[in-house]
């Protein structure tokens, strides 16, 4: 893997296997027991190590309906589902020292773990704010040590917060209350340094912080003003973070200086791509050398993977439809050179650089019939 060019990897990447097709459950919370569709929001893979290699190929994916699914990442089947929550999971992550743990947090002002080696009925920790806070939490994170977590919370009698807990402590340790002035969406601590801090928020705003300085007016080192709403955030090299926002714009944002590396708008990406509509931004994650591409999506379910540098960026390749309506959320596995796609029609589909394997014409498309969209909504799943 280290001789290829990256660009090779992706333009040789096919459709491995995809999830079966999941797509109507009863909603027992609703007074009409009516079906209702589900839509795959988020997906997170265990990135440590044990010595259960099944384990290891967990991914926990986030639906619509407010609960998680857990899949094995090489069959692509449900092994497990997590219900336990009466309120709405904003949020889920895997620890970094366990693959049997499972962190959601959600609309009821806490923070869950759960144990899979467990049949899941109740959680096996659960974190509160000090007092009686009623703001409810929309992103939580760990340290790469899972020593200590954070939650970002929804905009509440005018004020957000940010919590902090020791893991061995049920109840926070500290808050911060000004670094926002909307809804917390993302907070991200630094994969290697548990000081190191990032925060977004619907005010536009993106934080870089160091915790470890006495005070909170201390703590802020620098701000990203995104003039748009921030969609998706995440660290990408020791100092260096990813950004984008609803209104299609990618950024790198280098963390030690505070200054805006990379800049892109949809017209960049669609300007490297002829043969494809690009209509919206997912996700960018690190590739198999550690260099960042992004992943955008167009009305036609297609995926298309880019360059992001502080170069032009290159077209990488396309990943053919086998969505069925759009793509929501990825995450990249270094190991098997395996990128995992979810998205509104319900199905896990995982991708890999082999020329022998081939979406056949039967398997490209979901087996749901879905409408056309012409238009991306800005939130198309509003919070309440």
């Amino acid at each position: 893997m280290a001789n290829m060019n990256i660009e090779d990897v992706f333009t040789k990447m096919s459709l491995s296997g995809k999830s079966a097709v999941e797509l109507i459950e009863k909603n027992k919370t609703a007074s009409s027991n009516t079906d209702v569709d589900i839509y795959y929001l988020q997906v997170n893979q265990y990135t440590g190590t044990s010595k259960d290699s099944v384990a290891d190929g967990r991914l926990a994916i986030l639906c619509s309906t407010h609960n998680v699914r857990i899949y094995d990442s090489t069959r692509l089947v449900r092994t497990a589902t997590i219900n336990g929550s009466e309120a709405q999971v904003s949020k889920v992550r895997f620890g970094h020292n366990s693959p049997d743990l499972v962190y959601t947090c959600s609309l009821d002002s806490k923070i869950r773990s759960w144990d899979l080696r467990t049949k899941l009925e109740a959680p096996a920790s659960t974190f509160k704010a000090s007092g009686n806070t009623s703001a409810s939490f929309l992103s939580f994170d760990m340290t790469h040590n899972d020593r200590f977590l954070c939650a970002g919370t929804k905009l509440h009698k005018e004020n957000v917060y940010v919590y902090f807990w020791d893991h061995r402590q049920p109840d926070s340790v500290g808050c911060y209350e000004d670094l926002h002035s909307d809804d917390i969406t993302q907070v991200r601590f630094h994969p290697n340094k548990q000081d190191m801090l990032l925060t977004a928020s619907d005010d536009g705003l993106v934080n870089c912080l160091d915790i470890s300085q006495p005070s909170e007016e201390d703590a802020l080192l620098y701000t990203l003003d995104t003039t748009s709403t921030p969609d998706k955030l995440a660290w990408l090299e020791d100092d260096s973070a990813f950004i984008s926002t609803f209104c299609n714009t990618a950024y790198i944002w280098n963390t030690d200086t505070g200054d805006e590396s990379v800049k892109r708008n949809l017209e960049h990406f669609q300007d490297q791509v002829k043969t494809h509509r690009v209509d919206y931004l997912v996700d960018c994650f690190l590739n198999s050398c550690n260099s960042p591409t992004l992943l955008a999506g167009n009305d036609k379910c297609d995926g298309l993977l880019f360059t992001l540098s502080e170069e032009p960026s290159t077209h990488l390749g396309t990943l053919p439809s086998a969505h069925s309506e759009w793509i929501r959320a990825c995450c990249y596995n270094k190991t098997s050179q395996s990128l995992y796609t979810v998205g509104e029609d319900a199905l896990l589909c995982c991708w890999k650089p082999s020329e022998s394997v081939k979406a056949s014409p039967s398997n490209s498309r979901s087996a749901k019939a879905g409408h056309t969209k012409s238009a991306r909504d800005r939130k198309p799943y509003a919070r309440p």
